[in-house]
């Protein structure tokens, strides 16, 4: 899709069929691509409801922009290129809609403009406060033994990150919150991609997942959940980074959502216990679709 801002990437799983309400995904990050989405994807094709992953604006396959100014990227700019997405695939009066962590705000964020044409919105384990978002990551890291959380804390206050010490720790970290299985390689196709240009996720987050320095620090959304008003199922790992207090606050904000924790999984839930997510997924899309 060709806009004012260069080319967004899209691909379609499936045949999309008047009748059939098709599922967009929003991948995470910021800056990260829709290469580990498409797995999401393929669960849904495969009950003959079309499926449409994206690369964001300066992510994977669409346009990259490394010298824009920091105060380029913004929440509207990806909420206008979603509103943009769906009219170019000729979609705007029926589709729904997942977002995955930055992906389940900015799908938070479309929901609460309330477009004609959303009929059903998935949060899976979704950034929602960024303050809240960097305490509990803080408290998780402090829950760890001392030998992560003391060279943790301590680089992450000091910038250190670069250290040995630190990719030591972190990693530790991420076994346990952000995926608790050995790394599928779609994961790391998708790491693996968005470390090539850090612009989308330098400017709008930081440095890493336990501070927010970019754009994005101090938003809040949960003060106009009040106006989302389609059905919601809201997805988080018992140990997800994701913690239980933000996936409670969209819980307690959004009228009549449905809130399924998986009691194995951290972050990457749709592949840590897959058999259960794809499940869950589209019996949720049958039911209010």
């Amino acid at each position: 899709m060709k806009w004012q801002h260069g080319q967004t990437a899209y691909t379609i799983f499936g045949e999309i069929t008047e009748g059939i309400t098709p599922l967009l995904i929003a991948h995470g990050g910021p800056g990260f691509t829709s290469h580990s989405m498409k797995v999401v994807a393929r669960y849904v094709e495969a009950t003959g409801r079309a499926a449409i992953v994206y690369d964001q604006i300066g992510c994977g396959e669409s346009t990259h922009l490394p010298d824009k100014d920091k105060s380029f990227w913004t929440i509207s700019l990806f909420v206008e290129e979603f509103a943009l997405l769906v009219k170019h695939l000729n979609i705007e009066n029926d589709f729904a809609l997942l977002g995955h962590s930055w992906g389940g705000l900015l799908a938070a964020e479309i929901g609460i403009t309330q477009p004609q044409g959303l009929k059903a919105l998935i949060l899976s384990s979704a950034l929602a406060d960024t303050d809240m978002w960097e305490t509990q990551a803080r408290r998780l890291a402090l829950e760890m033994e001392e030998e992560f959380s003391e060279p943790l804390i301590r680089h992450e206050d000091a910038g250190t990150i670069d250290s040995d010490e630190y990719a030591i720790a972190i990693t530790e970290f991420y076994h346990r919150h952000l995926c608790r299985i050995p790394a599928p390689p779609e994961i790391l196709t998708a790491i693996e991609e968005s470390q090539k240009d850090p612009t989308v996720y330098s400017a709008m987050w930081g440095h890493s997942e336990l501070s927010c320095t970019g754009n994005l620090k101090h938003h809040v959304v949960t003060d106009r959940l009040h106006k989302i008003t389609v059905p919601t199922m809201i997805f988080s790992g018992r140990f997800d980074e994701s913690t239980p207090a933000s996936n409670q606050s969209y819980r307690d904000g959004i009228n009549g959502s449905h809130w399924e924790i998986f009691e194995e999984s951290a972050h990457m839930t749709y592949m840590e216990e897959a058999a259960k997510y794809q499940r869950l997924l589209n019996d949720f899309l049958e039911k209010v679709l």
